[in-house]
């Protein structure tokens, strides 16, 4: 480990060891194990005089409870009223690529690939609000492995068809479609 000389002053050692440039390499405790005085060890700088002791990092599962925690409001994203169906395709399309975990981007861009071209305005719409819901959420509602909650379910018809489209009964080798 290397300090400069003022470090080694402070800390006793008026001569440096091993010097190279102003540099010297700090001494250990005498054993040899590097647990004195250095900058690799976290609880070793609190020996400096002037230096404030450091306290353990906080239990957070102990010491924090919801009412510590203040609630927050994520507002749903702004979209414009009157977007043509061309381009609220392409957006959809888009969106059903990329979002991040490869599962969810795999199932939903080929189901986006099948079913978005022939979709509705209103079906459209129910998609565009399944695609703001987290990732994970849609894979295991597509794969019925949680339950589906009411507010995501609206008609059925849409998630009924993601959730064919997650059982892949022909078997066929899934992959990314073309933007």
């Amino acid at each position: 480990m290397w300090a400069s000389p003022a470090i080694c002053r402070l800390v006793g050692r008026h001569r440096p060891m091993a010097c190279s440039r102003s540099i010297c390499r700090l001494a250990t405790n005498g054993n040899g194990n590097g647990n004195g005085i250095g900058i690799g060890n976290r609880n070793s700088l609190s020996s400096i005089p002037g230096e404030w002791p450091r306290r353990p990092p906080p239990k957070y599962d102990e010491e924090l409870s919801s009412d510590d925690v203040s609630p927050f409001h994520i507002s749903p994203p702004v979209r414009p009223s009157d977007e043509p169906p061309h381009v609220k395709r392409a957006r959809l399309l888009y969106m059903s690529r990329k979002r991040g975990i490869l599962e969810t981007d795999l199932l939903l861009s080929t189901f986006a690939k099948d079913h978005l071209p022939t979709m509705s305005m209103q079906e459209m719409a129910h998609y565009d609000a399944l695609l703001e819901e987290n990732d994970w959420d849609i894979y295991y509602w597509a794969t019925a492995a949680r339950k589906i909650p009411q507010r995501v379910m609206r008609d059925g018809l849409l998630m009924r068809k993601l959730m064919d489209h997650a059982k892949n009964k022909k078997k066929s080798i899934l992959r990314m479609p073309d933007l």
